[in-house]
């Protein structure tokens, strides 16, 4: 039911009006995503916030001889909105390094990219490639390229420089021989604790690495990037501008360090920061190398230095187990045909006791569990800081993927935020690996209806690159359960489904209180910062298996435009490798 407002006023704002607003938006269709009031034609912005929200005739009332009037021409206007789990480090390496699409890129087409980003980077010490398709420890074909989970074609096409190619998944990589001789591993080399280096059956190295040991050769391609301010300039700008184009008005970097929040704080503190960010560091035993365990370290010791005006650290982000795909999720029951219940990439009884230090030092917890015993571990530590140590902090598990349905109520109870991953739906690659995994317990994956339903606060986070930062796709298949546009065919638990309405809510009221911005944005009404987006279809009057197709017209972040069409020619096309500036980056020395 639509409840038109015939003005609803910022009275802190009222004796400023007096000499008329800033601007005053109006014809619109405006979904406020505030209860009291869902639907309105028309608001008004000064000083960044909006200071009144009804229908046109009342909220033009307050415009003065100097207000700019905008006429939205009947647009649907909706809250700016909240991407709660987003990696714009990868998306920096994967745009600005070789970039690979693992759905749509061919074995003929990664070897164009790779040439051509050979050609126009010659100097650069390391080669990072994102991301190809799942890779296997028997050495199966990648799906996408046809050719082994092995580096040995890798070898051929580059035998002389370092190579890491990441999964899909963020879990995993293929690396190249070279890789392996520059940082000394050999078939005798230990794997690191929560790692792997997948060898075949006369114990060689296959080239496929899993979770931690990804990091030895991430970590020495990290080392040579440029400076934090240059990253800003260079990389992480283009970045942002093209999140929102999508209409994302706030990020949460779920997985940050201590350059990228360098490089958050140097476009804030020069005006150029598009957007909100907030932020949580990865916790140090992420880590292999004690340079990057310092900066990790100074970071949780000192948050106030890595936060600013619109970027805020948040709390500490643990992986406690892998991927929903591939037998890496721990679970409570072992996973078909086999006795093993999947590995824990980090001690988990050290987690218990690190929640509760960080607990004490005021940083909230986002853990990541994939599967449901990582996921009931995880509960259990927030259960335990909340009843014995009187903790108030909005402590929040990543993905909520295969959530087992005795530990749906806990959410709520324990007010642990349920953050979700909504675009792994059919037909996607990675669903049918899970099936062949867990058997009948994928009726347990993404439970949003059940979750809803028990009251738990949840938000969405696409979880870039790994999946599309585009939030429309994942706006409809919260819907649907289906693939973006799939009117039939199977639907992945399709009782679990929720309405657009609610799913709106997830991104933009879910995603503010997941951020502790509950007061300041998530919905369109005085007295919160105007961070709303336009966009060329009315969402809640297409069919919904439509709203994939929806396109931002406009999209502004404390009352500035920071998109709109006309300047759409300058946001970079991700999935085009060949628009990118590939200029040569000079290796920086390694952090102290």
């Amino acid at each position: 039911m639509k409840i038109l407002l015939g003005l609803m006023i910022s009275l802190a704002a009222a004796p400023a009006l007096a000499q008329g607003v800033d601007e005053i938006y109006v014809n619109g269709a405006v979904y406020t995503v505030n209860s009291r009031a869902p639907e309105a034609e028309a608001f008004a912005v000064s000083n960044g916030r909006f200071v009144a929200v009804g229908s046109n005739q009342s909220v033009q009332r307050l415009a003065g001889k100097d207000t700019r009037i905008h006429d939205l021409q009947g647009h649907r206007v909706l809250p700016g909105l909240i991407d709660e789990h987003i990696h714009p480090d990868l998306a920096m390496e994967a745009y600005f390094n070789l970039n690979i699409d693992a759905e749509a890129t061919s074995f003929a087409e990664f070897k164009r990219r790779l040439a051509r980003f050979q050609e126009r980077k010659p100097d650069v010490p390391w080669i990072l490639g994102s991301a190809i398709d799942y890779l296997w420890d028997d050495g199966s074909d990648i799906r996408m390229f046809g050719m082994p989970s092995h580096n040995a074609w890798l070898d051929e096409l580059v035998p002389d420089k370092p190579v890491m190619l990441w999964e899909v998944s963020g879990h995993a990589a293929l690396v190249n021989s070279e890789a392996f001789a520059t940082l000394g591993v050999t078939r005798d080399t230990p794997d690191p604790a929560g790692g792997h280096f997948v060898k075949d059956a006369q114990g060689e190295l296959t080239g496929v690495v899993r979770e931690t040991a990804v990091s030895l050769f991430w970590e020495e391609f990290v080392s040579n990037q440029l400076s934090p301010e240059q990253l800003a300039q260079q990389q992480l700008l283009p970045i942002l501008r093209y999140l929102n184009s999508l209409g994302l008005t706030s990020i949460t970097d779920i997985w940050t360090r201590e350059s990228m929040l360098l490089a958050y704080q140097s476009l804030d503190s020069q005006g150029q920061l598009p957007m909100h960010v907030a932020a949580y560091v990865a916790d140090p035993v992420e880590w292999l190398n004690d340079w990057m365990k310092a900066a990790a370290n100074r970071v949780i010791d000192d948050p106030q230095r890595y936060s600013s005006a619109n970027v805020d650290l948040l709390g500490v982000k643990f992986v406690l187990d892998g991927g929903a795909a591939g037998q890496t999720a721990v679970m409570t029951e072992p996973f078909e045909g086999t006795d093993h219940t999947g590995p824990w990439r980090n001690d988990p009884d050290y987690f218990l006791e690190r929640v509760i230090e960080l607990d004490r030092m005021g940083h909230a917890v986002r853990a990541h569990a994939a599967g449901d015993g990582a996921m009931r571990w995880a509960l259990d530590a927030f259960e335990r800081v909340r009843k014995d140590h009187g903790s108030t902090l909005r402590h929040g598990i990543a993905h909520t993927a295969i959530l087992n349905p005795a530990d749906i109520h806990r959410f709520a109870e324990l007010g642990v935020i349920a953050e979700i991953s909504p675009i792994f739906w059919y037909h996607m690659p990675a669903v049918e690996v899970i099936k062949d995994d867990i058997g009948d317990r994928l009726a347990w994956l993404y439970p949003a209806r059940a979750l809803l339903d028990s009251g738990a606060r949840m938000s969405v986070g696409s979880d870039w690159i790994v999946t599309p930062a585009n939030p429309w796709p994942a706006l409809e298949t919260l819907v649907t359960r289906r693939a973006p546009g799939a009117t039939q065919g199977p639907a992945l638990n399709a009782a679990q489904g929720i309405t657009l309405s609610e799913a709106v809510h997830m991104y933009t009221m879910g995603g503010a209180y997941a951020q502790g911005r509950e007061q300041m944005t998530g919905s369109i009404e005085p007295g919160k910062q105007a961070d709303f987006i336009v966009i060329d279809q009315d969402i809640f009057a297409v069919p919904v298996h439509e709203v994939h197709q929806t396109r931002v017209l406009r999209t502004v972040v404390r009352g500035q435009t920071v998109y709109d069409q006309a300047n759409a020619a300058e946001v970079i096309d991700f999935q085009n490798p060949d628009a990118a500036s590939l200029t040569n980056q000079q290796p920086q020395p390694r952090s102290p």
